[in-house]
């Protein structure tokens, strides 16, 4: 039996660049979500619990918006404090929600 797919925006703005959502099964690469910065792709498997769909879609995100603060790479990731990284990641957030409503309307309801 096929499994439903998530009915949301399928893309994801920043303002000034935008990324594809494709909802395709990741089973083959053992991944739940990934974000493809070179190609302006997030693929996330439909296949999961609505629930975890939603937490995979929002941590696929938060990839996004780190990167676009400066903290994509891992190798080059400064020092900081729990504070700095509370203040950058509710930035980030409150940011991208404000650019994104509805997408982000449907991670947090309660469906």
């Amino acid at each position: 039996m096929a499994t439903k797919k998530p009915i949301h925006p399928l893309e994801i703005t920043l303002g000034f660049k935008k990324f594809r959502i494709i909802q395709i099964s990741l089973a083959k690469e053992g991944l739940h979500g990934c974000v493809d910065f070179s190609k302006g792709t997030l693929r996330i498997d439909p296949g999961q619990s609505l629930e975890d769909y939603k937490w995979t879609l929002l941590h696929e995100i938060c990839h996004i918006g780190l990167d676009l603060f400066g903290l994509g790479d891992d190798d080059e990731m400064p020092k900081m404090s729990n504070e700095y990284l509370t203040t950058v990641t509710s930035n980030m957030i409150q940011v991208l929600a404000g650019l994104n409503k509805e997408l982000f309307n449907f991670i947090f309801s309660y469906e």
